[in-house]
């Protein structure tokens, strides 16, 4: 251990490690008077790390008090607040009594939507005087105004946008205290001083986000052939790529479909449908949108008990059809075992439902019960396919839980995490345990209390629960890589500790736009480009658990880019958020955010069709400008100007809208098969239906013609109240208007005999209803 710019003591440790073993070592350091910072390095066995090494205040370390204003009004930091009041406009006035305003610690989240007034007190040393001070803190969710002792030192709008902010010198209050003042917008959902560092810094220099290691990042192999993923059958990860067994890269375009559990399960029975006819019919709409993966959380509240015991009920039941159904197709199946969320079929006593949910990662009797449950769940026996789940040929992929999240250094001495529907006994239960961890481990390493220590302490906790519940996995045999979700994700310690640990696997996911408000008319493209991950999970293979163009009803652009942008991450395989049954899709009753069905959302869902076709044709971590208002890559192209999407190759052409002036890609002459609704090149149709024809012979197409649907409501609104679509068994004419054809013949093709009945011609086309014809010439 050697310090640049100071010293370290002591300056060597004797280790003994095994492999996936972890110990923290800690030395202490002393910078040189002159010296703002300095470089921590440690060596061993021919490799180093270096840590930086700052003069300043760490700001967490501190209290902080919180008061909210109305957003009735822009703030007006001018307008001081009644003494010990919350701000009826503002909270900078140095002069504003806090003294009564809640104290946080940071970081710290809140779902309040009204701007919050944070504040710390902070005394700046007088032998700083003369040296540059700057404010960095890592994000604030959504936007900030900053000001030191009432004078505004920075603003910056975005939620992820790291600040930077110089103090003037004629504001500082040199050897006293001094008042910070952050108003944090959030406008809506989430946010807050969410992100460290939260510092004050001496001098210039930037601040590594993480350790800079003399080691680069383990390489990621260079993109190889995209195997084709029938039959079905198990993969592997090796240096951070999913493959078949015989070493062909994996790419899957899936979806999230969730029959058997949550009010997807309620709204089907309230219709009285046939669920497991239903199931089939899905499935069967679904492999003609070419999806290849069905992805599933497990609602584990509705099989569980409070030790993590499986209890067969319906919903087990249907999941078991499913799950047999997708074998005997050849549809692979992505488990998350543990969803953690609630419904309105769940247990009581379920073991998650009685834990919160950062304390799924420490409380011992979740972990056990959780352990418990994985066991059991991998090792329950199908009762239609008479397999266990582990060795059904569908399940390709495990995911440990959904969306995890993890307490902040604000629940060790208040309130850090934003609660996600727990009780209030649990979750003051679980941040009292959380303490008491933390005590104990500062006194196992011989730590004073302080900031300093929380992210090694949170990295230790992330460690051992990811090393059990693969342990719990891997102990029934089950050979499907595990993934651990990258989701909430908030902080370096938790990004290095699911780095280090067993899983084979991320998952992440997308949601342009959020879902709190209509996205129509609203160019979401600059969200959705060039992907780059944390170069520390260069070891990882990558997955998309959930994605989605959410709150919208008539956008058909964006399910390209998406698909552009997750290959750019190397993201292997993609499932969007979610799947609405047929049974259900009219009225859209279940996500109202999300609403895609083969039938209702014809544009959508060819849009969705041309993301699989590039999803599948791009290599791994494809590179290409970020889009603005258009995007081509490859045979893809997509427009937020015309609301249109495009795929052209020799073998396929789609189309999710007609094809008007924009027509950027070179049209094949001779496609195999064109997927559309409206007009394009090829065909001529005036219906609002997806239809897909089919090259069968040199002289026959297959067309489907799917019903005209018509909005007549809103995707966010819907109810069995207020429908969303409606569907129309209407005569719409058709032309196809490829050369040759002009005199070809149309028959249309009715019952399981496919018995033919020709179709008068119509002014050099056809006037048909939803079906299925041939067109032969």
């Amino acid at each position: 251990m050697a310090c640049a710019g100071g010293t370290a003591a002591p300056d060597s440790f004797a280790l003994d490690l095994q492999p996936k073993q972890w110990r923290i070592i800690s030395a202490r350091v002393a910078l040189d008077a002159s010296a703002d910072r300095g470089e921590l390095t440690c060596a061993v066995a021919g490799q180093s790390t270096a840590i930086t090494i700052a003069r300043g205040i760490d700001l967490t370390a501190l209290p902080w008090k919180r008061a909210f204003s109305a957003r009735a009004a822009p703030p007006d930091p001018a307008r001081a607040s009644p003494a010990g009041g919350a701000p009826p406009a503002g909270g900078a006035p140095p002069e504003t009594d806090d003294s009564r305003w809640p104290e946080i610690r940071v970081p710290s989240l809140w779902s309040e939507n009204d701007y919050a007034w944070c504040r710390v007190h902070v005394t700046i040393p007088e032998r700083w005087r003369g040296r540059k001070l700057r404010l960095l803190m890592g994000a604030v969710d959504d936007n900030d105004v900053t000001y030191l002792n009432g004078a505004e030192i920075g603003r910056t709008n975005g939620w992820n946008v790291p600040r930077d902010y110089v103090l003037p010198p004629a504001a500082v209050k040199w050897g006293a205290e001094n008042i910070l003042t952050v108003m944090v917008e959030n406008p809506w959902a989430g946010g807050g001083l969410y992100k460290p560092p939260f510092i004050l810094l001496v001098g210039d220099a930037p601040v590594p986000a993480r350790p800079e290691t003399t080691q680069p990042a383990s390489p990621r192999p260079a993109p190889g052939p995209i195997g084709h993923p029938l039959p079905l059958r198990r993969f592997h990860v090796k240096q951070g790529v999913l493959r078949y067994p015989n070493g062909a890269e994996v790419a899957l375009w899936g979806v999230n479909y969730y029959p058997q559990s949550w009010y997807q399960f309620e709204n089907m029975k309230k219709l009285g449908v046939d669920m497991k006819a239903t199931i089939r019919t899905d499935l069967d709409h679904l492999q003609r949108m070419g999806v290849e993966a069905i992805r599933i959380h497990v609602f584990d509240r509705e099989i569980s008990d409070g030790q993590g015991a499986i209890h067969p009920n319906i919903h087990l039941d249907l999941l078991d059809y499913l799950v047999a159904q997708c074998s005997a197709r050849g549809v692979y199946m992505f488990f998350t075992p543990i969803a953690w969320w609630g419904g309105p079929n769940e247990r009581p006593g379920a073991f998650s439902a009685e834990t919160s949910k950062p304390g799924m990662m420490f409380v011992s009797a979740a972990k056990a019960a959780a352990a418990n449950y994985l066991r059991q769940f991998l090792t329950h026996v199908n009762r239609y396919s008479r397999r266990a789940y582990k060795d059904e040929p569908c399940l390709c992929l495990l995911e440990v839980q959904n969306e995890p999240a993890y307490f902040l250094y604000g629940d060790l001495a208040g309130t850090g995490y934003a609660p996600q529907g727990e009780r209030p006994e649990v979750l003051e239960r679980d941040r009292v345990t959380f303490r008491a961890l933390w005590q104990k481990w500062l006194a196992a390493h011989g730590f004073e209390d302080a900031p300093i220590y929380f992210s090694l302490f949170r990295y230790e906790l992330m460690r051992d629960y990811t090393k059990t519940m693969v342990e719990a996995i891997r102990s029934t045999g089950a050979a499907q890589p595990i993934a651990i979700s990258y989701f909430g994700a908030n902080g370096d310690d938790i990004t290095s500790a699911i780095a280090d640990s067993e899983c084979d696997a991320i998952t992440i996911s997308a949601y342009p736009g959020g879902w709190e408000r209509v996205n129509d008319g609203v160019n979401l493209l600059p969200q959705m480009g060039p992907m780059t991950l944390d170069p520390r999970l260069a070891a990882k293979a990558r997955l998309a658990y959930e994605f989605d163009t959410p709150a919208t009803n008539t956008s058909c652009y964006l399910f390209p880019a998406i698909a552009a942008a997750f290959r750019s991450a190397e993201v292997q395989v993609a499932c969007q958020f979610q799947y609405d049954s047929i049974s259900t899709a009219r009225w859209n009753t279940d996500w109202a955010a999300h609403w895609l069905n083969w039938l209702y959302t014809p544009s959508k869902t060819v849009s969705y069709m041309i993301g699989g076709e590039a999803f599948r044709r791009l290599p791994r971590g494809v590179r290409y400008a970020a889009p603005s208002a258009e995007l081509k890559v490859g045979a893809m192209a997509t427009s937020f100007t015309h609301n249109l999407s495009l795929l052209a190759a020799p073998d396929v052409v789609m189309h999710a809208r007609s094809v008007g002036p924009w027509n950027p890609l070179p049209w094949p002459a001779q496609p195999r098969r064109i997927v559309g609704v409206g007009n394009s090149p090829y065909v001529d149709y005036g219906g609002t239906g997806l239809y897909i024809l089919e090259r069968t012979g040199k002289d026959e197409w297959r067309l489907t013609i799917n019903p005209d649907a018509r909005l007549v409501g809103n995707c966010l609104q819907g109810s069995f109240a207020s429908p969303v679509a409606e569907l129309e068994d209407n005569l719409q004419w058709f032309r196809l208007k490829l050369p040759g054809w002009a005199k070809a013949r149309c028959y249309r093709i009715r019952g399981a005999g496919e018995k033919m009945a020709r179709v008068p011609s119509a002014n050099g086309g056809w006037l048909l209803r939803p079906g299925l014809y041939l067109i032969r010439r």
